[in-house]
């Protein structure tokens, strides 16, 4: 499996995610930043690279906290805890169809999003302070 990261920031109870534009069958679902990691490339280097591919911000990363395979089993899925550090977002829409800052209530009412999102979600990212 080839590895990929997810950019966990976090503001008091809420969560930024994004509605993926990238066309199949994760197309629509709501996810935290993620994206593969480049070869030769550290998963730190690729949250940082995603979230301003995706978003145009910048993260630093502080920990990895979690790890799980896709949906699909072609990934290792790496999660990184990161800190915002500039916040002016700039959408790239062949990426990102549109972002919230969501509570994990909000979640619950969201149509499409991977289980392991919702696992995430409901059991470790509650713990990790605001970023």
């Amino acid at each position: 499996m080839k590895d990929a990261v997810a950019v966990v920031l976090k503001k008091g109870d809420k969560y930024l995610l994004i509605r993926r534009a990238k066309h199949g069958t994760a197309e629509d679902y709501w996810c935290p930043i993620t994206g593969a990691v480049e070869h030769g490339e550290t998963q730190a280097q690729a949250v940082v690279r995603e979230a301003a591919e995706e978003l145009g911000i910048r993260v630093r990363p502080i920990k990895k906290v979690w790890q799980c395979p896709t949906d699909d089993g072609d990934y290792v899925l790496h999660w990184w805890h990161a800190c915002l550090v500039n916040d002016r977002i700039v959408v790239a829409p062949n990426e990102v169809k549109e972002y919230r800052w969501l509570t994990f209530e909000d979640m619950q009412r969201l149509e499409k999003m991977f289980d392991a999102d919702r696992v995430f979600f409901k059991s470790i990212a509650q713990d990790l302070p605001d970023s």
